[in-house]
């Protein structure tokens, strides 16, 4: 189920009730790879307090495992390689844990089905955490699932269903017998049940009181990566990031953006944003060595030209109206140039739009086109930016969750004119069909990711210099000295 629902902890502390007063029982709690046992927060960090709790003595090295006084052991493994599964011939587990069960594939997880077993006197069993995800284990969990909504049954929740494989097939029943009567050739002991328990992060009542701010983290998340993680949606598929209804389209005199936002038709005067560039050069080497191999596609150089409004008010039906953080779309330049095409195309855009700032991506020649910029200021940006976790070459998915684009399109906050020119028609074509994923013919998209960065990080402050003496200035953690402080908008939405 969802992500915070608590299903690691269960994971760890259920097989506890059997290490008292059964010698021989023996545990193995399963990762895909061993980096995700050890890592900050995972399984392996879980079982500390509790087993040491319990005077467990932790062999940690090589090998992950816990000792109980009576003589249980309970061991933290992986399975890296299909192949690794082969390793554990032989071997005995009383309970099998695997935590995430989507990253195992389907051969693994059944083939350790036959590890299963034991004489140390408790029943074999077997626990499996997920997040949901489409694949062999939303096919295995299906009766659970509803198939248009992709969520969870509710009533069947707990449920245990009964199957047997029939050549490479399950067959499922509601009872034993139901599957005996249809397939004599099965003992009673010969079938296995399985039930599905959904969590929800609401069932996890410690961690919202002591991270009362993880809800928003799932919150700010992509679409797809939310709907799974908080929606708990087993169906939603790998596909276009930004969805259709979120991109919204104005019309524009010499004055004014005319906008329908909300539900109420709003005329913005021109004169109250301000015009920025975003612009992302493309055109590594080790980018056109890819193409050449054919691995990869063309990339292309960016400059997309933008209208910013941070803050306007205004009145409807006699209610003060603010609107915040708004950008426009005016154009973009989207070519496929040599470096001397590239200076002259992009300066011929900054000045042909009056472009007052142009921010250019610090990667690719961007330091060199940072230098031949002389009709406006110019700030390098990125390619990491504030938040994001993932510093890859192709982390333009996390970009554009840290610098918040995808959460400025959700609402509604990201216009285009309303044209079928050609550089619209090829804006469009590559926003609706993003999914993220590397490799991705996708520089526009980093355009609009720190097009929105910049906008919010105007928006989020004002004001001026405070003196130095001032009781309220702050003083730099490194070297002591006064720093210039800005103020946050009183009516800022945070």
């Amino acid at each position: 189920g969802a992500a915070g629902g608590g299903k690691s902890w269960l994971l760890v502390h259920e097989p506890l009730r059997w290490v008292t007063d059964y010698p021989g029982f023996r545990g193995g709690i399963f990762r895909r790879t061993y980096p995700q046992l050890k890592g900050q927060g995972g399984i392996w960090d879980e079982c500390q307090s509790v087993y040491r709790g319990c005077d467990a003595h932790l062999r940690e090295g090589q090998e992950l495992d816990a000792t109980f006084p009576s003589g249980a052991n309970i061991a933290f493994l992986h399975l890296q390689h299909e192949k690794t599964k082969y390793e554990y011939m032989g071997h005995q587990f009383c309970y099998l844990g695997f935590d995430e069960l989507t990253h195992f594939t389907e051969t693994q997880f059944f083939y350790m089905l036959s590890r299963n077993r034991s004489t140390c006197g408790v029943k074999p069993y077997v626990i499996a955490t997920c997040n949901p995800e489409p694949g062999w284990v939303a096919d295995f969990l299906a009766w659970w699932i509803d198939p248009e909504l992709g969520t969870a049954i509710p009533e069947r929740s707990g449920v245990l269903r009964y199957f047997v494989r029939v050549g490479d097939d399950l067959c499922w029943a509601d009872s034993k017998e139901a599957l005996i009567e249809k397939f004599p050739e099965y003992e009673p002991d010969d079938i296995l049940s399985v039930t599905f328990i959904e969590a929800s992060l609401s069932d996890n009542e410690i961690l919202q009181r002591k991270d009362p701010g993880y809800r928003a983290k799932l919150m700010a998340l992509s679409k797809i990566e939310r709907d799974r993680l908080l929606g708990r949606n087993w169906k939603v598929a790998e596909g276009a990031q930004i969805d259709e209804t979120w991109i919204r389209r104005y019309t524009h005199n010499a004055a004014d953006f005319e906008i329908t936002f909300q539900g109420h038709l709003y005329k913005i005067p021109i004169s109250r944003t301000r015009r920025i560039a975003t612009i992302d050069t493309a055109g590594t080497s080790k980018e056109k060595a890819a193409v050449q191999r054919g691995s990869r596609e063309p990339s292309w150089s960016i400059c997309a030209v933008w209208d910013t409004l941070e803050l306007w008010q205004t009145k409807i039906d006699g209610i003060d109206v603010r609107l915040t953080e708004l950008l426009f779309l005016r154009h973009v330049w989207r070519q496929q140039v040599d470096w001397n095409q590239l200076r002259q195309g992009i300066n011929g855009e900054l000045e042909t739009w009056n472009v007052t700032k142009a921010y250019i991506e610090n990667a690719h020649f961007g330091q060199a086109l940072a230098c031949e910029v002389k009709c406006c200021s110019v700030e390098l940006i990125g390619p990491v930016i504030e938040g994001m976790g993932d510093h890859g070459e192709d982390a333009k998915l996390e970009r554009a969750i840290a610098s918040g684009m995808l959460a400025r399109f959700e609402q509604g906050k990201i216009f285009i004119p309303r044209s079928d020119e050609p550089w619209v028609q090829a804006w469009l074509k590559e926003v609706r069909g993003w999914t993220g994923k590397p490799n991705e013919v996708a520089d526009q998209i980093d355009t609009i990711s720190y097009a929105s960065y910049v906008s919010r990080r105007q928006a989020m402050v004002w004001g001026g210099t405070l003196p130095h003496h001032s009781p309220n200035s702050f003083r730099s953690a490194e070297n002591g000295q006064g720093f210039r402080q800005v103020a946050t908008r009183s009516n800022y939405r945070s």
